[in-house]
């Protein structure tokens, strides 16, 4: 990873949204970064969320694993243990996955170790008490069924995809109500930058329309709607 996400820069992306960013990265030249919120949608609503990645995939259970069988020693229970203050737990899984891969025993072990938020690409589990806990989670909806038997944890801390976007381990994930976008930690400062300014150019063609200009004076004046 090239740079770090510094605290201020965390807290300045907070403050923008996830079509604005995706905008930014349009004209920056940079598509599939973006997974929207049509398959992968907050267990619930809130502000947005800031973290680095921390990556993660699932697998079907024919997966042959390695190791003793003391489940001390399983790749799941280290890489929980890794995860760090201000991570974005990723777990990526196969496509159509119905078992439940994340609840809320999870969430409180990763919460309890710095986890800013969690991003599955399946179902949850437990997603009432997720909530109860106010720890931010995306997912492919809720299901009952355990995991275990069904599907494998394979490895974590390598690149991943989702919803055909690639994550890699240190990626920059903004998540909102609408989507969740993948930044490298390296563009982070140039697309709070543009942001910054599309935000202020946004407040101002709302105050105008509020005062009452017509569409046409907006548009001569901002050149966007």
């Amino acid at each position: 990873m090239t740079t770090e996400l510094t605290a201020e820069q965390r807290d300045r992306l907070t403050q923008l949204h996830s079509a604005l960013i995706n905008d930014i990265t349009d004209e920056m030249g940079i598509d599939d970064n973006v997974i929207p919120g049509t398959r992968i949608r907050p267990v619930w609503g809130r502000e947005p969320v800031v973290g680095t990645a921390c990556p993660s995939q699932r697998v079907e259970i024919g997966y042959e694993e390695e190791g003793s069988d003391d489940p001390r020693d399983s790749e799941f229970f280290q890489y929980l243990e890794s995860v760090e203050e201000g991570d974005f737990v990723v777990m990526a899984a196969p496509p159509e996955t119905e078992v439940g891969l994340w609840g809320e025993l999870l969430s409180t072990i990763v919460q309890e170790n710095g986890a800013v938020g969690a991003l599955i690409d399946g179902p949850t589990r437990d997603s009432r008490l997720i909530e109860e806990h106010a720890f931010p989670v995306w997912s492919d909806g809720h299901s009952s069924i355990e995991s275990f038997g069904r599907v494998s944890f394979r490895e974590y801390d390598v690149p991943v995809s989702v919803h055909g976007v690639t994550i890699r381990p240190g990626d920059v994930l903004f998540a909102d109500y609408e989507s969740i976008v993948v930044l490298d930690p390296g563009i982070v400062e140039e697309v709070l930058e543009r942001g910054e300014e599309e935000l202020e150019t946004e407040n101002a063609v709302r105050e105008d329309i509020r005062s009452g200009d017509s569409v046409f004076e907006v548009w001569d004046r901002y050149g966007t709607l």
